[in-house]
């Protein structure tokens, strides 16, 4: 069985490209313990089609079909099962995360597993960075950590920092749509223009949390809930949002604390 973490995303700025594997983002983010397992069965049938399987269901997933039929394993009668540590649409990087273990689990070799679910989720709009991130996550064994992309495209540089404190995350509202966002000229100028002028130096978890929740309220990508939600949390938190998503990531010395207050919320990670 395979293994990808999810993938919360602080920052990013859109770099398009009539080259899929070339378009991508770069910006700062969080690699988390939990993500996405996938096992694959090749069925005896007369059906080649693949399909995937999600909590003993089939399911339509373009991105993870995509990414297969990419690296080589169109129509070839797979069942594709996957099991979630986090949920979809929040902010976690799933899309991308379970596209890249079912490429890991038919493929060894991580580069060109890369290469096809990274072309398969910026064709379908679904994440720029999430799966480069990811993998280089992976490459070190590295998670909880952050993940700072410098450069955009599946070949794109990533640097990793291994996170020692306590954080969490709080599985909140109901999620919003990448494709529309990225896909968006408006957004576009708004989350580039909010990404200009951010650097990345001396990097630690509250550094990178409030870079993140400074892009943020830059771009305009917060809705008076989520803004409500943090300005209540307790003195010292730091806390920001899990792009494009609504939910939230934060620290404090007291994790406890802010657990119980993120709770009133929504579901509560703690890492």
């Amino acid at each position: 069985m395979s293994f990808a973490p999810g993938h919360v995303s602080l920052t990013f700025a859109i770099w398009p490209d009539k080259d899929l594997l070339k378009m991508g983002s770069t910006g700062i983010g969080i690699v988390l313990p939990q993500g996405v397992h996938c096992a694959i069965v090749k069925e005896q049938s007369e059906v080649k089609q693949n399909r995937v399987i999600r909590e003993n269901k089939e399911v339509d997933d373009a991105v993870t079909l995509r990414a297969i039929d990419l690296l080589g394993f169109k129509d070839k009668s797979l069942t594709i099962y996957l099991r979630h540590d986090l949920p979809l649409g929040s902010g976690f990087g799933i899309s991308g995360a379970s596209a890249l273990a079912a490429c890991l689990e038919l493929e060894k070799d991580i580069d060109l597993c890369v290469k096809a679910a990274h072309q398969a989720e910026v064709e379908f709009r679904t994440g720029l960075g999430d799966v480069v991130a990811i993998a280089e996550s992976i490459r070190q064994t590295m998670f909880p950590a952050i993940v700072i992309r410098n450069t955009p495209g599946y070949e794109g540089k990533v640097d990793c920092v291994q996170i020692k404190e306590k954080f969490a995350i709080c599985v909140s509202g109901l999620g919003r749509d990448t494709s529309e966002i990225i896909s968006d000229e408006k957004w576009v100028e708004l989350i580039n223009s909010a990404a200009l002028g951010i650097h990345f130096n001396n990097v630690n978890l509250r550094s990178a949390i409030k870079v993140g929740r400074l892009f943020t309220e830059k771009s305009g990508l917060i809705n008076d809930n989520i803004s409500e939600i943090i300005d209540r949390m307790p003195l010292g938190t730091v806390s920001s949002v899990a792009h494009l998503g609504t939910s939230i990531i934060a620290t404090s010395e007291d994790i406890d604390a802010l657990s119980s207050s993120l709770e009133k919320f929504g579901e509560v990670r703690k890492y």
